[in-house]
């Protein structure tokens, strides 16, 4: 029988983890208290393995065509209707099993729909099967294993958020939003909420109108999300390591005027969010009030004319004289960040400007 105050340290140190190694680890000294010779569990999905089960074991077989599958598709691969059948669970505690005449047990501990924890457990034949009293003993420490997973799978998830969100802040202090797959708010900032009042109802919204909780996303943001979703579906990313990263790409810019010299300008992109077990989708919406620039200087026909451009280095300087950067413009135009660069020293040259402010304050005074 196991040592309580062990038994109870091992389950201290496990709740106390703060990563997925040090997670492992307390489970590679827990299973040895309860007189188990080798373990291997299926721990809930989490953030930081792309929203998959992980697998862990320790001196276990090496992994059969089953645990190959599921570690190459997921676990889900193995399932029906989300469910792994009686017969897959044994077949996969076969595979890993050390020897034929080792004793085996499985233990599911909750259900499908609350993110089970799968337990396999071996004894060496000569040890004995595993007694009724020490099945039920698994079965109470591997309940508490479960509730700490769960704990430690929601902090690295509020955490990389935090983080995140910080990381945004910083690159666009004003309105900014961040939509799930469902395209539902993981988090938003007041600046934002305000700036979509002002789109749907006008320069007079926020006078007489709190602000609401939460923003309601206009039809046109709506389908510029469904539009970002599916430039990410089609996005080949690079494996990265197991690291999670994140990826910007402009998608889609807005813009609605509210007065007579000021408007509502937004910007939908993706965020791909990725690990070698998955990856996970998110939108990035940012917002902000500019003022509205009056149609001055020359038209692009007329730029066109006088500095000889093509067709494409009339596109670039558009954009240029929008204020976008060289990495918008390729993704607007979707262009390697190389041939815009080389676009827009071409189009400087011909205007006789070193830099694209002197270029912008050449046209619109011309």
């Amino acid at each position: 029988m196991a040592n309580w105050r062990q038994l109870s340290d091992g389950l201290v140190e496990l709740s106390l983890s703060r990563t997925l190694r040090g997670f492992e680890q307390a489970l590679g000294r827990l299973w040895p208290l309860l007189s188990v010779d080798a373990w291997a569990v299926f721990l809930p999905p989490s953030f930081q393995a792309g929203d998959r089960q992980l697998f862990v074991g320790q001196a276990v077989r090496p992994a059969g065509p089953l645990l190959a599958k599921a570690a190459r598709e997921g676990i889900e691969s193995l399932t029906t209707g989300g469910v792994l059948a009686p017969k897959i669970i044994e077949a996969i505690a076969v595979e890993l099993a050390p020897g034929v005449d080792w004793h085996r047990r499985v233990l599911q501990l909750g259900d499908s729909a609350s993110a089970p924890l799968i337990l396999f457990v071996f004894r060496r034949a000569e040890r004995g099967a595993f007694a009724p009293a020490e099945l039920e003993l698994l079965a109470w420490a591997g309940g508490h294993v479960r509730k700490a997973f769960l704990v430690l799978a929601e902090q690295q998830e509020q955490e990389f958020m935090v983080g995140l969100f910080r990381l945004i802040s910083n690159l666009h202090p004003e309105g900014i939003c961040v939509l799930d797959k469902q395209q539902r708010p993981v988090f938003e900032n007041r600046n934002f909420r305000e700036h979509l009042l002002l789109w749907e109802h006008g320069a007079g919204a926020l006078l007489n109108m709190n602000v609401p909780r939460s923003a309601s996303i206009p039809m046109v943001w709506q389908k510029a999300c469904q539009d970002a979703f599916h430039t990410l579906r089609d996005l080949k990313l690079p494996p990265t390591g197991g690291r999670m990263v994140v990826s910007q790409g402009p998608v889609v810019n807005l813009t609605k005027s509210i007065s007579d010299d000021q408007e509502v300008v937004g910007a939908v992109r993706y965020l791909a969010l990725r690990s070698t077990l998955g990856l996970r989708p998110y939108l990035l919406l940012t917002s902000s009030v500019a003022r509205t620039e009056k149609s001055q200087g020359m038209s692009m026909a007329e730029l066109a004319e006088k500095f000889e451009l093509s067709r494409r280095e009339v596109q670039m300087a558009e954009l240029i004289l929008k204020g976008h950067s060289a990495d918008e413009i390729g993704a607007k135009l979707r262009i390697a960040l190389p041939t815009v660069k080389t676009h827009i020293r071409n189009i400087l040259r011909k205007a006789g400007a070193k830099t694209r402010l002197q270029f912008i304050g050449l046209v619109r005074t011309a």
